[in-house]
């Protein structure tokens, strides 16, 4: 089974489809602890779903997306060492890249200010 992720942003919760639910960045990022990050009101939840639950848009908490907004490309490659651990205990390839696209929209959001959601077909 693969899932396919894609993000974006949003006036509103409304306006959403999906969003995806990433605390252990956001713990990361935020210095947070991820039971705190966990219990946010905007962490993960979903906005909605479709085809029996095999299609989601997850919300993206604003902590999350005001961090990632703060990123540069060396805040990106600390940020992907500090979370995105692959089975050899070192930070996995696409990390990086991820993280660089992850926080792409998320700038994108604090500057129109809008919110950020996560788009999740499984």
């Amino acid at each position: 089974m693969s899932a396919i992720t894609d993000y974006f942003t949003a006036r509103t919760d409304e306006h959403a489809t999906s969003a995806l639910a990433v605390g252990r960045p956001e713990a990361s990022l935020t210095g947070r602890s991820y039971d705190e990050v966990a219990k946010g009101t905007r962490c993960g939840k979903l906005v909605a779903m479709r085809d029996d639950g095999d299609t989601l848009v997850l919300t993206v908490a604003d902590e999350l997306r005001y961090a990632l907004a703060e990123l540069n490309a060396a805040g990106v490659a600390a940020a992907a060492t500090t979370w995105a651990i692959g089975e050899m205990s070192e930070p996995a390839e696409e990390s990086v890249p991820f993280l660089t696209a992850f926080a792409e929209p998320a700038a994108r959001a604090v500057t129109q200010g809008g919110r950020m959601y996560g788009y999740v077909v499984i």
